[in-house]
């Protein structure tokens, strides 16, 4: 396995890195503050920093999965909304409906993505269904023409910005796993409700989606029923977008801590002359080469058509929890400059927290890595009330 980046990748990594610093930064400084992030779209799809991964054909820019992890962690590292929208729109929701969806929904639905016309969001999550997640309630009749969506999601980040939502449900009655399937629902579907938003420490807004016999087209059905296990496997593509803006914020954290080290002095010596904080750069390098090398492999095995979900859930772990120490490091090695809003790191530390909670808690994650190591089925349902 050669990680031996090709001139290629490596302009595209510097030319990414380098448009958003210039020319794309302030405008997401500036859509943080309006709120209005439709604007920032349009400029990165002009850049061509939107829909990387997907398929020329439906306008994205056709990259292979480890390339645009190494463009998302790259402009994750620069701004962190930037990265964000750069992940959603290439390794988010979309990737559902193009591995999962017919011709129609993959020109409906996936190349206004690219295009940076649209957003797409995944809806999973609800309040009695969080790691438990085929204990989900929502569900989807179809009567002639249409499907009637009932039910409730919770955690829906970006869902004020974008225009439908890939929202798991059930087709069936039995209660079990077999009935879950998916659907897209538009944002403007009658009996569609969004709540304001709650507002997470990382800065971000994520909403709660009430589906009151919401109508949808029957065109809209994604998959109908015992789709479970092809849903979280596409879900695994965007597990690894989400490590990527992981990777970006760590890089981040570390590239800042380590040039002021060379710059604060006390004592009437750079902070660097000291040995005690050599190592603890030298921990953040280690544990920040690791975990790209980790995330790299997983990429890999599904660039060459494997599903890989021990390696995605190993590169979960172990950049989830690497990422929050390299973060805290950072604040360390700034001391009380690192704990104030005006530095960034405090700010880096905030987004990478929630990396090891969503796409799957750090724990479920330990679960599946030991039931595959093992051979054995991860359950942890109640005897009798299996889902």
């Amino acid at each position: 396995m050669d990680f031996d980046f090709t001139a290629e990748q490596i302009a595209l990594r510097d030319a990414a890195s380098r448009v958003c610093r210039e020319v794309l930064t302030p405008l997401s400084k500036a859509a943080r503050a309006s709120g209005d992030i439709q604007g920032v779209r349009a400029a990165m799809a002009a850049h061509g920093l939107l829909g990387l991964n997907l398929p020329q054909t439906y306008g994205g820019v056709g990259l292979p999965l480890l390339t645009t992890l190494l463009l998302i962690q790259s402009i994750q590292a620069v701004d962190t909304t930037l990265g964000g929208i750069s992940h959603r729109t290439s390794t988010g929701a979309v990737g559902a409906i193009l591995e999962l969806g017919n011709a129609w929904q993959k020109e409906r639905f996936v190349a206004p993505v690219a295009r940076g016309e649209a957003g797409i969001s995944i809806g999973i999550t609800e309040p009695e269904a969080g790691s438990a997640a085929t204990a989900l309630k929502t569900t989807a009749r179809v009567e002639g023409d249409f499907v009637h969506v009932n039910g409730q999601k919770c955690f829906i980040t970006a869902a004020k910005d974008n225009h439908h939502t890939v929202v798991y449900c059930r087709f069936g009655s039995t209660g079990r796993a077999a009935d879950i399937g998916a659907v897209i629902v538009p944002h403007d579907a009658p009996g569609f409700h969004r709540s304001n938003g709650s507002l997470n420490m990382a800065g971000e807004y994520q909403y709660e989606l009430f589906f009151d016999d919401c109508r949808i087209p029957r065109s809209h059905v994604l998959v109908d029923g015992n789709a479970f296990g092809k849903l979280i496997s596409v879900y695994n593509v965007e597990r690894l977008g989400s490590i990527a803006r992981m990777l970006g914020c760590a890089q981040a954290a570390y590239e800042y801590a380590l040039d002021y080290v060379k710059e604060r002095k006390q004592f009437g010596r750079e902070l660097a002359d000291f040995q005690g904080l050599q190592w603890m750069l030298a921990e953040m390098k280690i544990k920040l080469d690791a975990s790209q090398l980790l995330t790299w492999r997983a990429a890999t095995s599904i660039d060459a058509g494997k599903a890989a979900p021990l390696e995605v859930s190993v590169a979960k772990v172990f950049v989830a929890e690497s990422a929050k120490e390299i973060c805290d490091d950072a604040i360390q090695l700034l001391g009380g400059y690192g704990y104030m809003t005006d530095y960034p790191v405090q700010q880096l530390y905030r987004e990478v927290r929630g990396g090891s909670i969503y796409g799957g808690t750090v724990q479920i994650h330990k679960n599946m890595i030991a039931a595959q190591i093992l051979g054995r089925r991860s359950h942890q349902w109640k005897r009798g009330s299996e889902a």
